[in-house]
C-alpha cells in the first residue's frame, strides 16, 4: 500500500511540475502544510547579447571643448528702456565658462567624411523668446527642417535673421498669436537671430544638410550619436570665440572622442 502511494505522488509531482495542472488541478493546488507559504522569486534572467550586436556607447562621438584664457567678465545688460524686460535683471550671455573651463553653447558638428542623404525631420525645432532672450540661444537644426519661433512675452518682439551681412527675413512678432513657422535651406550656415526693438537679444540656428551635430551643456561636454563608422573633421563652433577642428574616428567598437579647444578673445 505504502509502495502504491509513493508511485501516485511522484506520477503527481511530475505532471504538475509539466504543467498539466488542468487535468490534475486539485491534485497540483495542494499545499504541503510543512513547507513555507511562499517561495523566494527566482532571479530574472539576463537575455544574452545578439551576435555582432554593438556594445552600448558606440557610434557616438563624445567630448569637451574647453577654453584656453581667461573667460571675459559678462556684463549687466541694460533692458530698463522696456518696462516688461526690465522686470528681470540679466547679463550678457556671450560667453559662459563653466569653472573647469568648458564652455556653453558652441555648435559641434562634423564638417568632412559624412557620406549620403539624411531627410530633414518633419517635427519642428522651436526658438523662444522668454524674457527678453532668445532660447536656446544656440541649436541646430537640419536644412529644410521646420523652425518655430514663438514670443512667449508680453511685449513686441522683432525677428530679424542674417546670414552673414545679408538679411533673411525681418518680421515683427505680436504677442498672444501663434508662432511663424520657417524653413532654411543648405549649404550648411549659420542663422544670427537679432530683435530690433531690443539689441542685446541674440540667437544662432546652425543648419546642416546631415543629422550629426551637437550643442554643448553648461560643463562643456557634447554628444553626437548614430555616427556611421569612419573618419571626420569635427568643428566646435562659437559666436564670440571662434571655431576649432580636429579629426575623430567612430567605429562599432568603441566611441569617438573629440575634445576641442577654444582661445579666449
Amino acid at each position: 500500500m505504502k509502495r502504491s502511494r509513493a508511485r501516485q505522488d511522484w506520477i503527481t509531482a511530475l505532471v504538475c511540475g509539466l504543467g498539466l495542472h488542468v487535468v490534475f488541478g486539485s491534485a497540483c493546488t495542494k499545499k504541503d502544510e510543512s513547507s513555507p507559504a511562499t517561495l523566494p522569486a527566482a532571479p530574472a534572467a539576463t537575455a544574452p547579447a545578439l551576435p555582432g550586436a554593438p556594445a552600448p556607447g558606440v557610434n557616438v562621438i563624445k567630448g569637451t571643448v574647453k577654453l584656453n584664457g581667461t573667460a571675459p567678465e559678462m556684463k549687466m545688460l541694460k533692458r530698463e528702456a522696456d518696462p516688461f524686460c526690465g522686470k528681470v535683471a540679466m547679463k550678457d550671455e556671450e560667453v559662459i565658462v563653466s569653472p573647469a573651463g568648458g564652455i556653453k553653447n558652441v555648435l559641434v558638428r562634423l564638417t568632412r567624411g559624412v557620406t549620403g542623404s539624411y531627410p530633414a525631420p518633419t517635427t519642428p525645432a522651436n526658438i523662444d523668446q522668454t524674457d527678453c532672450m532668445f532660447r536656446p540661444r544656440m541649436q541646430g537644426i537640419m536644412a529644410g527642417q521646420p523652425l518655430s519661433i514663438r514670443n512667449g512675452d508680453q511685449t513686441l518682439h522683432n525677428v530679424h535673421t542674417y546670414k552673414g551681412a545679408s538679411t533673411i527675413f525681418n518680421q515683427a512678432e505680436i504677442p498672444g498669436l501663434p508662432p511663424m513657422v520657417k524653413r532654411f535651406d543648405g549649404p550648411s550656415s549659420i542663422v544670427k537671430f537679432k530683435c530690433d526693438v531690443h539689441p542685446w537679444m541674440t540667437g544662432f540656428v546652425a543648419v546642416s544638410d546631415h543629422p550629426f551635430f551637437a550643442v554643448t551643456g553648461d560643463d562643456g561636454s557634447f554628444t553626437i550619436a548614430s555616427v556611421p563608422a569612419g573618419t571626420y573633421t569635427i568643428e566646435a563652433w562659437h559666436e564670440r570665440l571662434g571655431s576649432a577642428t580636429a579629426e575623430v574616428t567612430v567605429s562599432t567598437e568603441k566611441p569617438g572622442a573629440a575634445d576641442l579647444t577654444l582661445t579666449a578673445r
